[in-house]
């Protein structure tokens, strides 16, 4: 009971579908389908719903989305405390000394419009370094264990096009500003190879969750692919060049096109266009 789109000029239009192993066996009528049933297939009314092929978007970043899910979401916190209590809750999901970073948070949408200081993140998170980016990216909050970690004390002074915000006695407060943001966030370690693989199998989820079943990435690394691939033993979604090119060993949860692997095809491409001029010299010489 569905409108089945198949993109198929013979046969455009389908009301049910059967599915088995992950993969569509059977698009067509309802009785065509309901005749592969067996005692242990789960039938879906989709009451009358569209469905659609898998979309493929053309410029997406498939780590920087994943990233972005692993970020704690302060967007929308109408006070300090509520973000303490959002980065006090992840902090029981991680191990001690991981890093814990977020985004969102604007001081101008709480009843204390001031900026907040370390203390209250620093006595509910004090395992972890967290380091929250204000909401326009021109100022971050810190806690205690980010800023040892960054060697940041009273003694430090402002950098050129930054600022520390400061404590009555002088210490930093944990807002640094602008290029002051630098002080700790150069002391952000690189995510550990395990930790991008899972930011990776949430971002596949994230955009399945969504329709799209392949993306071209618009940037990425070689680790990042290698990672990619590292993350599906069997080989389903793995890096392909933009030419076409395809691995037919199966089906891909998520195909991926990765601008390395453009470029890859690209410099071979030249170096055949050389190799042919090389020899086109070579032969009026002789």
């Amino acid at each position: 009971n569905a409108r089945i789109y198949t993109v198929d000029e013979r046969r455009p239009h389908g009301e049910a579908m059967a599915i088995a192993g992950g993969r569509v066996r059977f698009v067509g009528s309802e009785r065509g389908a309901l005749a592969l049933k067996g005692s242990r297939t789960r039938v879906i009314d989709l009451e009358g719903r569209t469905v659609i092929p898998g979309m493929v978007d053309a410029h997406a970043h498939l780590l920087g989305l994943g990233m972005a899910l692993r970020t704690v979401d302060l967007t929308g916190t109408k006070s300090y405390d509520e973000v303490v209590a959002r980065v006090a809750a992840r902090a029981r999901e991680v191990p001690p000394g991981t890093w814990i970073l977020g985004r969102g948070w604007d001081q101008n949408d709480w009843s204390d419009t001031r900026f907040p200081s370390h203390e209250a993140l620093s006595r509910a998170v004090p395992d972890h370094p967290v380091y929250l980016t204000r909401v326009d990216g021109h100022a971050a909050l810190v806690n205690a264990r980010a800023m040892a970690a960054a060697n940041l004390a009273a003694t430090a002074t402002d950098p050129e096009g930054g600022r520390i915000e400061r404590l009555a006695g002088g210490a930093p407060s944990g807002v640094l500003v602008d290029r002051a943001m630098g002080l700790v966030g150069r002391a952000i370690p690189p995510a550990p190879r395990a930790e991008v693989r899972a930011a990776i199998l949430a971002a596949v989820k994230e955009a399945n969750r969504w329709g799209l079943t392949g993306i071209h990435d618009a940037g990425v690394s070689r680790e990042t692919m290698q990672a990619i691939v590292a993350h599906d033993p069997h080989k389903r979604s793995i890096p392909r060049a933009e030419n076409g090119n395809q691995d037919r060993r199966g089906v891909r949860p998520l195909a991926f096109r990765g601008e390395a692997a453009a470029c890859a095809g690209r410099r071979q491409a030249r170096r055949g266009r050389a190799r042919r001029l090389a020899h086109g010299r070579s032969g009026r010489r002789a």
